[in-house]
């Protein structure tokens, strides 16, 4: 049976990692230094391209109640409603939900380092010591370039705009894709550089065996704790001021800017309404709303929303409910997809899904997939994608430059 071991050993991802990088391996990290990090699969699930069946995944979990379970789940899976909507950018290749039971785990929060798992101290301390073999190549610098022109982006504006004035849809997350080829690549090296340019609380290191996800992810999707469910959707951006006192007037012009305040509480309504499918009556609760959260290079409005989840509800009854989250599709949601899928010009796959762990006692926590990097190694192609909410409010040329501002700790990173 595993168990938990004290591990009397400094640990920090960045020395471990690169032991690790060639394994199928899942790493969530803090800017403090606490993360947990799984490596080696006891078992897995691994479902391709539209073929979701929440049974075969909520049996997956329901086998590992004494295990770890981490991975990914990719925007695609969607959930009965959503899932119909035919997807005109397909791709093969995708994988819509990849977990894991792992057969190592390692978490450091604050003093405390763990393992859990069947190894033996000597065997893990003898691991963690063991120098990286891999060779030190440098990622060459990588422009990345947009898929969606300039003026495409803001006809397609103006086309979400008619939607809203229609009455269709009252807000739009719209997003665009970079990508380009790649020749050398190295995932430790370029994760650690963008981890550091983005100092994100949500950031994500995965491989699956086929891609690596590097993520510095400000943005929490679902986490439970005992029976609490909290949310915690970002809506509302502005860029860092060059200076101590420009850079509080940016944000105090954030908190008072009435457009990025709409479509936060459009967002924290949405969220509150997909709680309420699986919380305990009168439960659902806007502990935070608007509350301005700074970043290395941004500026964001960020809400924050509980509940207390009704007894025999599964993982997947949650995800049927709020997956996937509200801050990245719009209002109302069903409609906002079909929008997505008309006016977007590529699958949106793991970007804007969730990387996450649920631990042995059942709780779990997951991330929304944003400010990411895709290394698809087999086609050696690097890919990111960006957006924003669309209100009736929004200036197109404001929100494409909004999009590039995202854009900045991923391109610095590359460059």
């Amino acid at each position: 049976m595993k168990k938990y071991l004290t591990i009397n050993l400094n640990l920090d991802w960045n020395q471990i990692l690169p032991i690790l990088q060639n394994e199928t391996v899942v790493l969530l990290n803090k800017p403090n230094g606490d993360f947990i990090l799984a490596w080696g699969i006891d078992d897995q699930i691994s479902i391709d391209a539209d073929l979701y069946n929440a049974v075969q995944v909520q049996n997956f979990i329901d086998k590992h109640t004494q295990d770890y379970i981490m991975g990914y789940l990719a925007y695609d899976i969607k959930n009965d409603e959503t899932r119909p909507t035919p997807n005109k950018n397909q791709d093969n290749n995708s994988t819509d939900l990849f977990l894991i039971a792992p057969t190592h785990v390692l978490i450091k929060n604050g003093k405390s380092n763990l393992y859990y798992g069947n190894a033996s101290t000597e065997f893990i301390n003898e691991t963690l010591t063991t120098k990286s073999q891999q060779p030190t190549l440098k990622t060459e610098s990588i422009q990345l370039k947009e898929q969606t022109n300039k003026e495409t982006y803001l006809n397609d504006i103006i086309g979400i705009k008619n939607q809203i004035q229609e009455g269709i849809i009252y807000e739009m997350n719209y997003c665009v894709n970079f990508k380009n080829e790649f020749t050398h690549f190295n995932p430790v090296d370029t994760y650690s550089k963008l981890v550091q340019n983005a100092q994100a609380p949500f950031s994500a290191f995965v491989f699956d065996g086929k891609n690596y996800i590097l993520s510095a992810s400000p943005e929490r999707f679902l986490n439970k704790s005992a029976t609490q469910l909290k949310s915690q959707p970002i809506k509302g951006t502005a860029k860092r001021g060059k200076t101590v006192e420009s850079d509080m007037e940016i944000k105090k012009k954030l908190v008072a800017n009435p457009k990025e305040i709409s479509e936060n509480v459009m967002i924290v309504d949405l969220v509150r309404n997909d709680l309420a499918k699986v919380a305990e009556k009168k439960s659902v609760q806007v502990q935070e709303l608007c509350k301005p959260y700074t970043f290395k290079t941004v500026h964001q409005l960020i809400s924050t929303i509980s509940c207390q989840k009704r007894p025999k509800i599964s993982f997947t009854d949650i995800l049927q409910a709020l997956f996937p989250m509200g801050s990245m599709t719009g209002a109302p949601k069903i409609s906002a997809m079909s929008n997505i899928n008309q006016f977007e010009s590529f699958r949106r796959g793991i970007y804007s899904g969730a990387i996450g762990y649920i631990s042995p006692n059942g709780n779990f926590d997951f991330n929304v997939v944003i400010r990411s990097i895709l290394a698809d190694m087999s086609n050696k192609q690097i890919s990111c994608s960006v957006g924003g909410a669309i209100t009736i409010n929004s200036d197109p040329l404001q929100e494409y430059e909004e999009c590039l501002l995202k854009l900045k700790a991923i391109q610095d990173t590359l460059c």
